[in-house]
């Protein structure tokens, strides 16, 4: 026998990136979805800088005869930082050569669905971008409910679409006569783990759809291929480090790339609200002097009350949020615009809620002194 080192008694890390990438993406939900781009590949720099057009916002009424307000596609610049995700394997040399189970195609395997986790969870917090005015608010997810969000996509309600639940929410999809079973969709199948459709959505569970505790918010997503995006710095980078004095081998996988909401209008979601949040201080929403007793409130385009609820406001003497969930508040006033002037009366505060338009129930509340003089 050879005494002779070859290749085949090596892992050679090019070999072993090329079997993570042909891996990579199996195990994603939201990967398939995405488009991935690489023409950045090598560019210098942790942040870069990307086109993301934005919702131009609902249909308005026109009467007969009247004139269409235009709405104005933008194509703002976002700016997001590249991350690195990495994770490593150990293979000692009993394992690799006795070619058992072939440990090398189940080690890339692994590493690959490592990273698919990372990058999923990187693409579906970016979701959650899309803004207040792609939320419809529900009570729980129901057939009827998917149909009428369906609204928030317009005349761009035709194409592939997938709808992100839980378990239980694909339960009660389920018994509703509207279900379609995936065997009964045959071809038109997006991508693997769809389990049925609903009024054109394929259905996809996921984990991550959940409450979040900060706000307060259970949503599920209806997205469109090509909402998000996956720019990928570099192809999966392999190294291996040898351990002569234990006859191992450690495999170190990483993959740089950045995460982004391409296109709003891609994405809606049927949006439960699970108690009220109190808005950071920081969300954009301010108090702007008008001149003595005079002040404006301005609620950000990205804010903008969804279908079925609006923006109030109240003012007093006392710094604490107002606004019970479940329970209507009465005393407030609608908020008119970020130009309509408010008389402060000399209150020093100005709370600010998101109330259901008919039961008057808050769901998100925030604070400011008025600026005023």
């Amino acid at each position: 026998m050879s005494d002779t080192t070859m290749k085949s008694n090596l892992i050679i890390p090019e070999v072993m990136g090329s079997l993570v990438d042909e891996a990579f993406g199996e195990r994603s939900a939201l990967l398939p979805l995405a488009t991935r781009d690489m023409t950045l590949s090598g560019t210098p720099g942790d942040t870069l800088k990307f086109p993301a057009f934005r919702y131009i916002g609902k249909a308005e009424e026109v009467a007969e005869n009247g004139e269409v307000s235009p709405g104005i596609l933008s194509a703002d610049t976002v700016s997001v930082t590249v991350k690195k995700y990495a994770k490593a394997v150990r293979i000692t040399d009993e394992a690799r050569l006795s070619g058992l189970g072939e440990p090398l195609q189940e080690a890339a395997r692994q590493l690959a669905q490592s990273i698919d986790h990372a990058v999923d969870d990187a693409l579906f917090e970016r979701l959650s971008d899309a803004g207040y005015a792609r939320k419809y608010p529900v009570a729980a997810l129901t057939s009827d409910g998917v149909a009428d969000a369906l609204a928030l996509f317009g005349e761009d309600l035709l194409g592939d679409k997938v709808l992100l639940t839980d378990a239980q929410g694909y339960a009660a999809l389920r018994k509703d006569p509207a279900y379609i079973r995936s065997s009964d969709i045959g071809q038109r199948v997006i991508m693997s783990g769809v389990v049925g459709e609903i009024w054109g959505c394929q259905i996809l569970v996921s984990d991550k759809i959940k409450e979040d505790p900060e706000t307060r918010e259970k949503q599920y997503f209806i997205l469109k291929p090509g909402a998000l995006r996956l720019v990928s710095k570099t192809q999966t980078q392999v190294e291996v480090q040898r351990e002569a004095s234990h006859m191992r081998d450690t495999v170190y996988a990483s993959k740089h790339c950045a995460a982004y909401l391409y296109d709003a209008s891609r994405v809606a979601s049927l949006c439960q609200f699970t108690g009220l949040q109190a808005l950071p201080f920081d969300c954009g929403i301010g108090s702007v002097s008008k001149g003595v007793g005079k002040t404006a409130l301005v609620i950000p385009d990205e804010l903008a009350a969804p279908q079925g609820l609006k923006w109030v406001y109240l003012l007093d003497d006392i710094a604490a949020n107002k606004g019970v969930f479940g329970t209507a508040i009465t005393g407030t006033s609608d908020w008119q615009g970020n130009e309509a002037l408010i008389s402060t009366g000399g209150k020093i505060h100005i709370h600010i809620l998101l109330v259901d338009k008919e039961s008057m129930k808050p769901l998100k509340t925030l604070t400011l002194e008025t600026q005023e003089g």
